[in-house]
């Protein structure tokens, strides 16, 4: 597979210095009680060093803002397009060096990161910044991020940086055959719409927390937060005010969608790591025990 990027433009080399978000911001509506009840699980200091799964590692220093990052994997099963990106939806990338699938789209519609693959799964963790330098319009622009199987599974997690401002994104998750997994962050506000033909539709608690739900069933419409304001029409006015919110649109056929906010996710694994320990100890201590019991009958 031959992944053409943008990676080695570097108009934004400040903001390499600066660490993860903790994204637990809740949406504008959230009263502070709910927020804090939403945030009962993670009350615990975040610390990489206790966890163990890609997903957490934190963006190696090297890594580079990139935009308009298009990539296709068409046949390998075997493996999987299991990436990390920061995403700057208003870096400015030279003609001459983007993909030939980028440079078919005209820039206003051109995705910030475009990863499909055909029957090899899509694993992605993209952490957001806004220079707001370096772009073609001084409209601020959401990032656009399109992630697509055909007969494999999706999962992304949705990052911010710390000192940039609050992200914007549509997140577009597509599958024929697999399951798609979808990790927010908490400033997440915005409409989210999910299909599935065979298989279910899941929210986490948190999430369902500050939902309101329109349909349901196999084909789900709600948004999160405050949908006071949300433009209604499909003018060019309303598709620009569309840009100042969060959006989810997501459909598989045959698999089941999920969705939670990140740090959520995170707590259950370090739950799972904690009880994976746990059970080791208990393993090595009961091996102890029957060698010195061996010994003693000898």
């Amino acid at each position: 597979m031959m992944i053409l990027t943008s990676d080695n433009i570097d108009q934004k080399a400040g903001l390499l210095d600066r660490t993860p978000a903790s994204d637990i911001h809740p949406p504008p509506y959230t009263s502070t009680t709910a927020a804090q009840a939403s945030l009962t699980p993670n009350t615990e200091a975040h610390s990489s060093q206790d966890l163990t799964y890609a997903y957490d590692v934190p963006p190696l220093l090297t890594e580079r803002p990139c935009n308009w990052v298009y990539a296709y994997n068409a046949y390998d099963p075997n493996t999987s397009n299991k990436n990390q990106y920061i995403l700057d939806p208003s870096l400015k990338v030279p003609s001459s060096l983007i993909s030939e699938a980028a440079a078919e789209v005209q820039e206003g519609d051109r995705d910030t990161l475009n990863l499909k693959a055909g029957t090899a799964s899509v694993d992605v963790v993209a952490r957001i910044v806004d220079s707001g330098g370096g772009g073609t319009s001084t409209t601020k622009r959401r990032a656009r991020i399109t992630l697509g199987s055909t007969h494999g599974s999706v999962k992304g997690k949705i990052l911010s940086v710390s000192g940039s401002p609050t992200p914007k994104f549509h997140l577009t998750a597509t599958t024929s055959t697999g399951n798609i997994y979808i990790h927010v962050p908490r400033s997440f506000h915005g409409p989210i719409s999910a299909s599935t033909t065979h298989g279910s539709i899941q929210f986490s608690d948190g999430l369902r927390r500050n939902t309101t739900t329109f349909a349901d069933g196999q084909k789900k419409k709600c948004f999160v937060g405050d949908f006071a304001g949300y433009p209604d029409g499909d003018g060019d006015d309303d598709t620009e005010r569309k840009e100042e919110w969060d959006e989810l649109s997501i459909e598989t056929q045959y698999g089941v969608v999920k969705v939670y906010y990140a740090d959520e996710w995170e707590v259950k694994q370090r739950e799972k790591a904690a009880k994976e320990r746990e059970r080791e100890e208990k393993r090595k201590m009961n091996e102890g025990k029957s060698f010195f019991s061996k010994i003693f009958r000898l």
